[in-house]
């Protein structure tokens, strides 16, 4: 086999190619660590008890969760089956402003991992494509 070798303009060009979609790939990972991270912070508030202090007392109410709060039959509310403080205590509002929050997060970080590994394999397919074209049989 006869491999002529790639010129040095090349072979820094497909260098910088291939850094730049690990690179993507790195931030892709990041801001979608970023977005799981808030997820599980929200699933955390909505499935796992908690207790709420009364104030001026030392005592403190045990809250169900948000997610498992009704043991009967007919659909209650959150207050109407814990209570106002314990009700307060998870407003939905924090919950849904931390769920907008993420999803920038995510769609960004997806679409940098997709964009960076379409790189790296383009990059592979081109380096194929090279050395099929550049090797003779004897």
């Amino acid at each position: 086999m006869n491999v002529t070798p790639m010129n040095s303009l090349a072979q820094v060009y497909d260098r910088e190619f291939r850094v730049r979609g690990l690179r993507q790939q790195g931030w892709g990972r990041g801001l979608m660590a970023a977005a799981v991270l808030i997820w599980l912070w929200l699933g955390y508030l909505l499935v796992i008890p908690f207790s709420v202090d009364q104030g001026t007392q030392l005592k403190s109410v045990e809250c169900e969760s948000r997610a498992f709060h009704q043991d009967g039959r007919f659909a209650v509310s959150h207050r109407a089956d814990t209570g106002e403080r314990c009700d307060a205590e998870r407003d939905w509002g924090p919950i849904t402003a931390g769920l907008l929050l993420s999803l920038p997060f995510a769609v960004l970080g997806t679409g940098l991992y997709v964009s960076g590994t379409t790189t790296l394999r383009t990059a592979a397919y081109a380096a194929d494509i090279a050395r099929l074209n550049t090797t003779k049989e004897i």
